[in-house]
């Protein structure tokens, strides 16, 4: 029997059904276990935890996983008068909850739910919404220490409870060097942790990048709601009732199909998952629905913004959707590629007729690159913003530039990997290096620079404002680099308008380009393998080993490579999964310095590594391992830009 936890509550909130699938671990695949863990680790949130229990000196820490262990040490602290205890094991009936920070003095009580979302104490507070009624953005937050009050207030009905967020403040700056590499996570097969390595200055503390906020108002407003979330209506007390007894197996748990179904963990890797997915269980049960052909269903369509709507009607599938409401009656008009409507029934009826054909606004992306100078320049950042800064005079989830790589294409077409960068020395802020480094790589000519995604724009916009704070004897000549790239923010009060403003090729393919394989989405991991599959030339040139140093197409990093190959029905494989396993060939000892990321074949594995590089005592071979697999996955990124390029030229030409 399992009994509702915090974390249970959170979920059960958002759907009663996901309760019954995560009690039942062996059965029903969650495609978020393992995203979690790195999502945390490449954030800090695992840090921010330890560095709360500093403001606490004295505090009892109830380190074990056992229920009754817990809740047994937990009653014999609050036996004393006053005490603080980390992790406080607390039970009321079915619910069981382990509070972050529970600080007991006489009858009083104060919670404090430890999280690594920021907010800026300069400004208003912004749980509440201009409505009175909780702010969806700080919703579960806020339903997590609401009902931790509850259970505390239950179990201990003679005292006084107050509860408290305590929240990473984004307005402080760091006053030390290293705080974030203070603390190392672990894992192992039973549970993630952190453990404190070494001592941070008393200053980190007085900083109070950490704050408790009182949120005891709040709580008082979800408790007086009749509504909680778009799945339940009732009280708060009904609404633990339920989830209660999904969780003890007295209650069924009800299914209720709404838009955000479609970012369901507990679906399948695939047809040959051996486990179940819950939200193929789900639609079936509500529609009769048998597992569905992928890219088949609403959740699939891109930018779709009335699923809810469309599910109120007893539409579920793209088959079903009606052309008049996606404006299917009016022809593209060549040159001027599609609206957002228009891209996404080009999706639907490329999926109702089951065509496969690439369609390409030849004269739009024509009279695009008509505007480009070459030689063109195709830039990628790696980047990372965390809670507890690595650096002295930063403040949290600053962003940090630790890694570009940089592809050229000249008028004659000849491709060159002409730069990388990495940077990650402990205690060395990269961001000016970084800097520099991009101004050598593209600043000595006027080609066109291409990104995917404002990501890049963004970056160096934060950087730009970081540096003009320093005393750098070049800060005029690389401001206005900067600004010669960039665009201000619309909410900015500085605006500025750039010479060389930066073209984002995933823009380009939204409004001229669709690849029935996508699924209608645009990541450049979805877009590569559709295009390479769809390119002969691509196919042709690629699937040999002409990439490399010193080949037909250079490469920094790389001897030898064929990045096209084919899998058993003759498609293309994603030259992401062909990156290198870093974890070949390591001891068990050091194979714990990679934990997490044994193979970067996406972003979060690269915050993740670089903070694993910020540790001064990585052994030499795993970090050797680690920048090599940063630079071959950063590589990648900016090739797979060329190859779309290339793709595009190709299927213009058909």
């Amino acid at each position: 029997m399992a009994t509702l936890s915090k974390s249970r509550f959170v979920q059960g909130r958002g759907c009663p059904r996901k309760l019954y699938y995560e009690s039942k671990k062996k059965v029903y695949r969650n495609l978020n276990r393992e995203d979690s863990f790195l999502k945390s680790l490449a954030e800090g949130g695992f840090q921010v935890g330890e560095l709360a229990k500093a403001h606490f000196p004295g505090g009892h820490d109830v380190k074990t996983l056992n229920t009754q262990e817990a809740l047994d040490e937990t009653n014999t602290l609050l036996e004393q008068e006053n005490i603080i205890i980390f992790e406080a094991a607390i039970s009321f009936e079915n619910c069981f909850i382990r509070v972050d920070v529970l600080e007991k003095v006489g009858n009083r009580f104060r919670i404090h739910e430890v999280k690594a979302k920021s907010y800026d104490s300069s400004q208003k507070l912004p749980f509440l919404s201009a409505k009175g009624k909780p702010n969806p953005k700080w919703e579960p937050y806020l339903y997590d220490v609401a009902f931790q009050k509850w259970v505390v207030s239950k179990e201990f009905p003679e005292s006084n409870v107050t509860a408290n967020l305590m929240l990473v403040d984004k307005s402080v700056v760091c006053p030390v060097d290293g705080l974030n590499q203070c603390f190392r996570v672990f894992r192992n097969d039973e549970h993630s942790g952190v453990e404190q390595v070494k001592d941070f200055a008393p200053e980190a503390l007085k900083a109070n990048i950490l704050k408790s906020i009182p949120v005891d108002h709040e709580c008082d407003v979800i408790y007086a709601l009749t509504e909680h979330g778009n799945r339940f209506r009732g009280s708060f007390s009904e609404l633990i009732k339920e989830l209660s007894g999904i969780c003890d197996g007295s209650v069924l748990a009800p299914i209720t199909i709404r838009g955000d179904c479609g970012n369901c963990e507990f679906k399948t890797r695939g047809a040959d998952d051996p486990m179940k997915s819950g939200f193929d269980e789900c639609l079936f049960e509500a529609f009769g629905l048998e597992p569905a052909e992928e890219g088949s269903l609403i959740f699939d369509l891109w930018d779709y913004r009335s699923r809810d709507k469309s599910i109120k009607n007893n539409v579920i599938r793209l088959s079903q959707l009606d052309p008049e409401d996606f404006d299917a009656l009016i022809e593209p008009v060549p040159g001027e590629g599609v609206s957002r409507k228009q891209r996404q029934w080009l999706q639907i009826s490329k999926f109702k007729k089951n065509e496969n054909a690439v369609w390409i606004d030849k004269l739009g992306w024509k009279k695009e690159a008509g505007g480009w100078t070459y030689p063109l320049h195709f830039i990628d950042f790696e980047t990372t913003r965390v809670a507890l800064p690595f650096f002295k005079g930063h403040k949290p989830y600053q962003s940090i530039g630790f890694q570009f790589s940089h592809h050229t294409v000249d008028q004659q077409g000849n491709i060159t990997h002409a730069n990388d960068f990495l940077l990650a020395e402990p205690g060395l802020n990269p961001n000016l290096h970084f800097v520099r480094a991009l101004k050598i790589a593209i600043g000595n000519d006027n080609g066109t620079v291409f990104m995917y995604s404002p990501h890049e724009n963004t970056t160096l916009r934060d950087i730009l404002f970081e540096i003009e704070k320093t005393a750098a004897p070049d800060l005029d000549e690389l401001a206005r680099f900067l600004m010669s790239l960039t665009s201000s923010s619309t909410a900015s009060e500085r605006q500025w308008v750039p010479t060389r403003p930066m073209v984002d090729q995933c823009a380009l393919v939204k409004q001229y380009l669709y690849l029935p394989q996508t699924n209608g989405s645009n990541s450049i991991k979805a877009v590569l393998p559709a295009i390479l599959n769809e390119s002969e030339f691509l196919k042709t040139k690629y699937s040999k080993p002409i990439y490399g140093k010193d080949l037909e197409v250079s490469s920094l990093n790389l001897t030898e490579r064929a990045w096209i190959r084919f899998d058993d029905q003759g498609d293309v494989v994603n030259p992401y999964s062909t990156l290198p396993d870093l974890s070949d060939g390591l001891s068990e000892e050091e194979l714990a310095e990679l934990e997490g990321i044994e193979q970067i074949t996406q972003g979060g594995a690269a915050l993740t590594a670089y903070g694993r590089l910020m540790f001064e005592d990585l052994g030499a071979k795993q970090r050797k391992l680690i920048e090599q697999g940063l630079k071959e996955y950063c590589e990648l990124d900016t090739m797979a830009m060329v190859f779309i390029h290339e793709g595009v030229l190709d299927l213009s030409q058909q």
